[in-house]
């Protein structure tokens, strides 16, 4: 199996080994070693390949499940999803009051616009414990659900700790989070989050394809490193339009 290109490398030991396996999975997944809905290798399989205990294989395949990336299945194996790990835990679906019956989950797609050095504002100065006007990244993300724009992210970042970010390695792992993992060995999660009711400025209305008039859902999510370092302020513009937002997950079926 392709994986076995990885059989010879030992995982690093710089990081908690549970951590190498994420990111050795997240590089077969970004490579497209793995597709939706195929099964990973048993956990034994890959210990015995990677040289690390069994146990260490399930905690680094049960933290990227947690984070929606993979599914875990009794009896039957782990599976590759279609889950952005920047995204969430929510799909999208049609609205439930005009479909009775099982309705099908749908993950929006990222496209990265932009990536640029900007002065932090109040707020995210505030939410990263810097200074206001420091130098942050700030990348620009349009999230599809087919050809509909329902979401648009503005991620700040403190330069600081990502001198050298780049738009190019950002767009090729596709998921930011999966970015900072494989390229920097930095495991983030979110600490807070906040959702709150907004305007949208004439830039985000544009790309939502929405009246700068209109109002919309702004959600606020913090994410810190493992040992609690504040890296990402991340505000999100939301437009459901004839869809829904899926807040509670009943079944383990979908990938």
């Amino acid at each position: 199996m392709s994986y076995n290109r990885f059989k010879l490398n030992p995982l690093k030991r710089h990081i908690p080994l549970y951590q190498s396996v994420m990111k050795r999975v997240l590089h077969l997944l970004v490579d497209g070693d793995f597709k939706p809905g195929q099964p990973l290798p048993s956990e034994w399989n890959l210990a015995e390949q990677w040289k690390v205990s069994q146990g260490t294989i399930r905690k680094g395949l049960s933290e990227l499940a947690a984070r929606g990336i993979l599914q875990r299945q009794q009896g039957v194996g782990t599976f590759v999803t279609k889950q952005n790990w920047d995204w969430g835990c929510f799909p999208f679906t049609e609205i439930p009051a005009l479909h009775k019956d099982r309705l099908e989950k749908i993950w929006p797609v990222a496209e990265v616009l932009s990536l640029a050095v900007a002065a932090a504002d109040e707020e995210t100065a505030e939410q990263l414990g810097i200074k206001v006007s420091e130098s942050v990244w700030k990348i620009m993300l349009l999230w599809r659900t087919g050809y509909t724009e329902v979401a648009v992210d503005e991620m700040y970042l403190p330069v600081a700790l990502l001198p050298d970010l780049n738009v190019r390695f950002v767009r090729r792992r596709g998921s930011f989070y999966a970015f900072l993992l494989i390229e920097y060995d930095v495991l983030v999660d979110t600490a807070q989050q906040w959702l709150w009711q907004t305007s949208l400025r004439a830039e985000t209305a544009k790309l939502l394809k929405a009246d700068v008039v209109t109002s919309a859902l702004c959600l606020g999510r913090l994410s810190q490193s493992v040992d609690g370092v504040a890296y990402e302020w991340r505000r999100r513009y939301l437009q459901f339009g004839s869809q829904a937002l899926q807040l509670s997950l009943k079944s383990s079926a979908d990938f």
